[in-house]
């Protein structure tokens, strides 16, 4: 991958019998739908995703429409942070032990990184193939993420200005996935220590940047606090009296009716300010 970045030197992990690789993403166009789909996978049921494509219902299979979409849409987000200069770090299940179960998509898990100063594209966007996006969703989409942006980007500067710093000074954890069949596995949280481990050695003078996410799972929020992140209070919303707790729009006029009760989606913006302590007490 291309970028401002020093290059990740592949290493192997282990887990139980199992063996993977962590490294950075390849730009070419079968490695980047291996990402997509797994994401697309791991991202079927989520409710902001629900919420962005305006759906009535969740999606059950990627082999559905909406599933087709959904990997849409996060090709476009993986190959936005590439061509963004952002890091796209994998976790790959090495030749053996996919071969051993048959299956032809290696990418276990997946994380997009942007750095201090360093954001999304809009050429990029472009580049990626958002008009494919626009043209599923519509833009409605694309004012939703709108909103979603101004609302954690308040959340963040109002945390931030506390201790002098702005949203340039941060490292920001986009996307992170790990496909369903290699869960329970410790993926994720390795990747995320990949991470705090570039941001602390691109820190040599001691002043570690802090790192921002934002966490709409129910699922993933305790591994964040496990790993060190705080929750910035109060909790955020969006999509009240627009979408239930799933995401999910009305489907009917009864429930168009009733959609002006419903409480949108609760998510939180979180944060970790240092994250070589957080290394320090995982290496205890």
């Amino acid at each position: 991958m291309k970028g401002s970045y020093t290059p990740l030197t592949p290493f192997k992990i282990i887990r139980g019998e199992k063996n993977f690789l962590v490294r950075e993403a390849r730009s070419d166009s079968n490695e980047l739908d291996n990402i997509a789909w797994g994401a697309a996978e791991a991202f079927l049921d989520d409710v902001m995703m629900n919420y962005f494509a305006g759906l009535i219902e969740i999606p059950t299979s990627v082999s559905t429409a909406a599933g087709f979409e959904l990997y849409q849409f996060y090709c476009v987000v993986f190959k936005s942070c590439m061509l963004s200069r952002g890091r796209v770090i994998v976790v790959e299940s090495l030749p053996e032990e996919s071969e051993k179960n048959g299956v032809k998509n290696n990418i276990a898990a997946a994380a997009a990184w942007y750095g201090p100063k360093e954001d999304l594209r809009i050429i990029a966007v472009i580049r990626a193939g958002v008009l494919k996006v626009l043209r599923n969703y519509g833009l409605r989409c694309i004012n939703r993420m709108g909103d979603l942006g101004k609302i954690t980007q308040a959340a963040f500067r109002r945390s931030l200005k506390q201790r002098a710093l702005t949203e340039d000074d941060v490292w920001y954890l986009q996307c992170i996935f790990t496909a369903k069949r290699f869960e329970g596995q410790g993926l994720m949280s390795a990747l995320v220590r990949e991470g705090f481990n570039y941001a602390s050695k691109c820190s040599p003078s001691g002043s570690v940047p802090p790192i921002i996410l934002e966490s709409t799972s129910k699922k993933s929020r305790p591994r964040y606090l496990h790993l060190g992140f705080e929750i910035i209070e109060p909790w955020c919303n969006i999509g009240r009296g627009k979408v239930d707790s799933s995401g999910c729009s009305p489907a009917n006029k009864k429930e168009k009716a009733d959609a002006k009760k419903w409480e949108g989606i609760n998510f939180t913006c979180m944060i970790n300010w240092d994250c070589r302590k957080a290394l320090e007490v995982e290496n205890q």
